[in-house]
């Protein structure tokens, strides 16, 4: 089996959770983000801290075996740290909201320590892209089974926003802002003070000099845990949010899928471990077939588990300078 079989799934629209069951989740994840994170200090070797880490207890009523059985179980974080996944807020969860909330308290329990302005965002991941040839030529095309590449890209953003670095296919490339050289950041100190979803949401309808997704930010930057939970929970007071809980990453391994439909038949999804609800990845899929005919008479047709984009997010990071990955 191919990599794309394994992805080409098709799904239908997930039905809409009732009200008791939004507010639930809405009330748990409140509650996770004002008790704040409950772990002992990070390490101090480069000040760098795992993806996401401990998940802990919200389900009394969990059966004692199910329990014990998650808790030998564990995982172990990109440091090299285990941890028990037991007693997430919900164990099984029927909604996107209770999927975000899960993925909030997660976030909201990662060891953390402010990083210096000197300091660098580390961020890694793997593309699965269509062959160079064929994409230079049908760059909007779907990716097509059977012939595809995977690009893992490393991109630097120091936290002052002075220097950016970026290393595709062994090419690294540094830049420093001035004279004819710039680029979009975000501002960390402004990122900081993010957290409470209210405080994401009026951020995100201000103006600003360049346009920026709540979910694409998440892969992009390495954010406080508040941080990160306050857009989960942003994210969770959206309306139309999809969750689609048979979503596969790049190596076909399960996923939770969580997005919404653009243009009525593309799903753009975030990806989380089934597990640990830590975020791995995201996508676009087809979730609805679609036929176009432009003006010069060419047809364009999409099908349902069509595949435009797959991207698996293997390390974030703070570093101390370009080139360190931990």
């Amino acid at each position: 089996m191919d990599e794309m079989t394994a992805l080409r799934e098709a799904f239908g629209p997930d039905p809409a959770p009732p009200p008791d069951t939004r507010d639930r989740a809405r009330a748990a994840l409140m509650r996770r983000m004002e008790d704040g994170p409950a772990v002992a200090a990070p390490r101090k070797v480069h000040k760098r801290w795992p993806f996401r880490v401990a998940l802990t207890a919200a389900a009394a009523a969990a059966a004692v075996i199910g329990v014990v059985a998650v808790e030998n179980f564990g995982t172990v974080d990109d440091s090299g740290q285990g941890y028990s996944t037991v007693g997430l807020p919900f164990p099984k969860p029927a909604s996107a909201a209770e999927v975000l909330t899960n993925a909030a308290w997660a976030a909201t329990h990662k060891p953390w320590a402010d990083p210096r302005p000197d300091q660098f965002m580390y961020n890694e991941a793997q593309e699965l892209r269509n062959d160079a040839a064929f994409e230079r030529e049908h760059p909007n095309d779907p990716i097509r089974p059977g012939s595809t590449r995977v690009i893992t890209s490393q991109n630097w953003k120091r936290i002052d926003a002075k220097v950016m670095a970026t290393n595709e296919s062994g090419k690294l490339e540094v830049y420093e802002q001035g004279g004819a050289v710039t680029w979009g950041q975000l501002d960390y100190n402004q990122l900081k003070a993010l957290d409470t979803p209210d405080k994401v949401l009026a951020w995100d309808k201000a103006p600003k000099n360049f346009g920026i997704e709540l979910d694409r930010l998440l892969g992009q930057y390495v954010l406080p845990p508040k941080v990160e939970a306050a857009f989960y929970g942003a994210l969770a007071k959206g309306d139309g949010v999809r969750l689609n809980p048979d979503a596969v990453n790049l190596d076909g391994r399960p996923a939770i899928g969580l997005g919404r439909v653009e243009e009525g038949f593309l799903a753009q999804e975030l990806l989380f471990d089934p597990t640990t609800y830590r975020l791995i990845g995201e996508r676009e899929v087809a979730i609805a077939e679609r036929h176009v005919t432009d003006e010069h008479g060419n047809d364009d047709l999409t099908r349902v588990g069509d595949l435009f984009r797959q991207v698996i997010y293997t390390k974030a990071v703070i570093v101390d300078k370009v080139g360190d990955t931990e």
